[in-house]
């Protein structure tokens, strides 16, 4: 079979295949096409065509968040590359792997008044684990030797030292579309042997030490997809007195022994002096003596507030990746091994303290968990209670995408329903590319798929289904509040009516008809008796994707929510 005559494009896709790269999204593009022949022809190498550059990567970073393996993004040269940054800057902060192949025009016309023809290498470095420009010339052995093992590099940094995006520029000059049998003498693949690093025997000893003496211990679990052996091992450090283990949503850790929706459980405890970073500890009993930290992005605010001020006398972070991540301010020791090394290391030989730590979490928790249902049965029709009826009804064992910014919010509210996993852009925390990340994730895993998102993000991220893979086992419900509903509760924008459109955004365009132009089934509630009905339908079988917008009072909704909000807090 023939591939690209272009000695670079032609080892890339080999090397992609040999080294497990199985999937290739590509955007149309004239200088790319040396890239289009070579991969279209690569056996092992299946490629997508999604047109839009910026949907484009969030549907292959969807994609790579569920196979777990580096996916390819290929476009042609100039603002085509730059419509990939918002992806690539979501992918670096979640650590998914993406391997990012640029066309570009020769770097002689760089400045020059040519087409297509920006300053492209190392364009997108600042959220890149690596960038590399393959040599345009392959004038000899030296420079061929040079180009495959750029190749390699590119691609295992895409999982090593920790998964995330790698940039790849391709210079080419005319002809494009010309073809040839692949090289006689083809680049050598260099395998890659993985490691996984432990703890010293003498720094396990004084971990252990230090959480079997301590009287009140912490862990907050960040976002992630972990293993039965961690969740098993933090189950062990939760029945001891002195731990308590706090999760979110997307951490998709839940258990009976955590304390699952800590955003309503925070609200009850109280704020320290003046609530600020650097005040003084205050006499409250919950605040942690060590706090340990895992993960990725942290959604509550009242969380990173609340830790900021008690400043833990010890905060150790656990992640074989970032260096000094000091998010509460009060960073002791860096722990550079992966979670699942740290806890299986630790937990089995700490010993229980005399305390009442985790009884005064359980508390707390139990308080706010009555008070929340409470507040529940009797409040009107509005967000929070769309969320609770939506929560309820998403089928057993599905996959479940939260848009910024109240659906990842929201949910963080509710107790989780069976066998449910929890993914939300939580990297960057935009609302740019919500929905086309849950296309490529639910066409890449085939799994029951949710995306939960509001009126603005979907509107935003107009091209999600401007490609021919979205699947049959994706719903989207989108709340429609008509607007940034986020602004009219967030302290500030509220205050003031003049300045509230330009945050709350009202556009007047209307979700159900952007759905409809592409042909989706769709379905509409506006109160709890047609948002039941429109759930039921929404999850019947259909032959791809189906939308259930959901129409709320944007005045309303904050207003319930601040209430909401009151009710749990300890009466005076």
């Amino acid at each position: 079979m023939s591939t690209s005559d272009h000695l670079a494009a032609a080892e890339l896709a080999r090397l992609c295949a040999e080294k497990g790269v199985r999937h290739a999204v590509i955007s149309p593009g004239s200088r790319s096409a040396p890239l289009v022949l070579a991969f279209n022809a690569q056996e092992g190498i299946t490629c997508l065509q999604v047109i839009d550059e910026r949907s484009a990567a969030f549907f292959a970073m969807g994609m790579a968040q569920q196979l777990h393996e580096p996916v390819a993004l290929i476009c042609t040269s100039g603002s085509a590359v730059l419509n990939y940054g918002p992806a690539i800057a979501e992918a670096y902060y979640q650590r998914i792997p993406l391997l990012v192949i640029t066309a570009d025009r020769p770097e002689e016309w760089v400045d020059q008044g040519e087409g297509q023809a920006i300053r492209q290498q190392g364009v997108l470095a600042l959220h890149m684990r690596k960038s590399v420009q393959l040599p345009r010339l392959m004038a000899d052995e030296l420079a061929r030797w040079h180009c495959g093992r750029l190749i390699n590099e590119a691609i295992d940094a895409t999982l090593l030292p920790v998964p995330g995006p790698v940039h790849v520029n391709v210079p080419f000059a005319e002809p494009l579309y010309g073809q040839a049998p692949p090289p006689q003498a083809p680049t050598r693949r260099i395998a890659q042997v993985m490691t996984e690093s432990f703890i010293l025997p003498e720094h396990a000893r004084w971990l252990i030490q230090q959480v079997s003496t301590a009287r009140k211990v912490l862990i907050l679990a960040g976002q992630g997809v972990w293993s039965k052996g961690l969740r098993e091992q933090l189950v062990q450090l939760a029945s001891l007195p002195q731990c308590a283990v706090l999760t979110e949503t997307t951490s998709n850790l839940d258990h009976p022994a955590f304390i699952n929706c800590i955003d309503r459980v925070i609200e009850a405890v109280p704020m320290p002096a003046n609530g600020e970073a650097g005040a003084p500890r205050s006499g409250n009993e919950l605040a942690p003596d060590i706090l340990i930290t895992f993960g990725g992005a942290v959604v509550s605010k009242r969380v990173k507030t609340l830790f900021r001020a008690w400043r833990p006398a010890q905060h150790w972070h656990v992640d074989v990746g970032q260096r000094h991540y000091d998010t509460y301010q009060s960073l002791t020791h860096d722990i550079a091994v992966s979670p699942e090394i740290f806890f299986a290391q630790i937990a089995p030989q700490v010993k229980p303290a005399e305390s009442g730590y985790h009884a005064m979490w359980e508390h707390v928790d139990g308080q706010t968990t009555a008070e929340h249902h409470q507040f529940l049965k009797a409040a009107p029709y509005c967000d929070l209670t769309v969320f609770e009826r939506i929560l309820q009804r998403i089928p057993p064992g599905s996959d479940v995408h939260l848009a910024n910014s109240t659906p990842a919010r929201y949910v963080q509210l509710f107790e989780r329903g069976e066998g449910l996993r929890f993914f939300s852009n939580r990297g960057t925390s935009g609302i740019d590319g919500c929905t086309s990340t849950a296309v490529g994730a639910a066409h890449a895993s085939q799994r029951p798929t949710t995306l939960i998102t509001g009126d603005v993000a979907f509107l935003y991220d107009s091209n999600a289904f401007w490609n021919a893979y979205g699947s049959a086992h994706l719903r989207v419900i989108v709340i429609d509040n008509g607007g940034g509903n986020i602004f009219r509760y967030i302290e500030g924008p509220d205050r003031d009516p003049a300045l509230l459109k330009w945050f709350d955004s009202p556009h007047g365009r209307d979700p159900l008809a952007l759905a409809r132009s592409f042909g989706l089934p769709t379905y509409e509630a506006f109160d709890r008796t047609s948002l039941r009905n429109a759930l039921e339908q929404l999850y019947e079988p259909h032959d791809g994707p189906a939308v259930l917008v959901v129409r709320t009072d944007g005045e309303v909704s904050p207003q319930v929510l601040r209430d909401y909000f009151k009710a749990l807090r300890p009466q005076a």
